[in-house]
């Protein structure tokens, strides 16, 4: 009977992946898929990519910070300049640094969505919706339009990922949407759903079709991942350690925007940018 353990938005936290990897082993998981974000943000891209190479994923799609990679590589440094492009410009210089160029190559051409054929099932992977990779459209409390053009085609199951949220949601014609939430960093918006765990999700198949899905949140060593950040250099590390010590989302444009400001970040991706990644 497969049971499939489904990875999103990791983000460079390999202390969270270690941990959810091991308890996916204690519960006799089968198969793993990634759901995009696997870097970015985090210290340890290229230790993500060495452990996932340890369970040898069977399904994986491209998150919007693979996505920056490309967008990063091609931008012109006369208009890539807003906050957040400064910001994805810098964090993936560092990545580029850390990963292998095989590993950086991979997560350059992973696709927008994949689909899997399980049991009775169909099964679509995607980060937002099929053909838009970013944006806030599938938030929990968005329209049943939007959900509805996420599981556009005839797929059984959607899997998306993007919102750091578990997500349990129908489409219009009766199709399954999940989010996993996200392993390296957790959040929430009222203080009192906030933990220091890792989330994924294992589904549970058989011939007869869904017989489970399991929401998982695993504890790690959140501290160790806050000072592998410092001891990395890790750019834009306050954003990163408040996010892990809080699990309160910090990366907000404006808060990146001061941020860039105080610490001229601007003239770095340009430099950056001047020469390419």
């Amino acid at each position: 009977m497969p049971k499939i353990a489904v990875l999103s938005d990791i983000h460079g936290n390999a202390t969270a992946l270690a941990a959810v990897l091991a308890d996916a082993q204690a519960q006799q998981v089968t198969a793993y898929w990634t759901a995009g974000d696997t870097t970015v943000r985090g210290p340890e891209p290229e230790r993500c990519l060495q452990l996932l190479d340890q369970v040898h994923p069977t399904a994986a799609v491209r998150g919007n910070h693979e996505e920056n990679y490309q967008k990063v590589l091609t931008a012109d440094p006369e208009t890539f300049t807003k906050p957040k492009q400064i910001m994805a410009t810098i964090l993936t210089h560092f990545d580029h640094q850390q990963l292998s160029p095989a590993h950086f190559k991979q997560l350059l051409n992973l696709p927008m969505t994949e689909t899997k054929k399980v049991g009775p099932l169909t099964i679509r992977l995607q980060h937002v919706l099929p053909t838009i990779i970013s944006g806030h459209s599938l938030a929990p409390t968005e329209s049943q339009a939007n959900f509805d053009r996420a599981a556009s085609g005839d797929p059984d199951i959607v899997i998306y990922a993007h919102t750091h949220q578990p997500i349990m949601r129908y489409s219009t014609n009766g199709q399954l949407i999940l989010n996993a939430g996200t392993v390296g960093l957790p959040t929430a918006v009222r203080p009192a759903l906030r933990q220091h765990k890792a989330m994924y999700l294992i589904l549970t198949i058989d011939d007869s079709g869904l017989q489970a899905i399991d929401y998982r949140q695993v504890a790690f060593d959140w501290q160790h991942a806050i000072d592998l950040a410092d001891d990395l250099e890790l750019p834009y590390r306050e954003f990163y350690a408040a996010t892990l010590r809080t699990n309160a989302y910090q990366y907000a444009p404006s808060a990146v925007a001061a941020y860039n400001d105080q610490h001229k970040m601007a003239a770095q991706a340009r430099a950056i940018l001047m020469k390419t990644v």
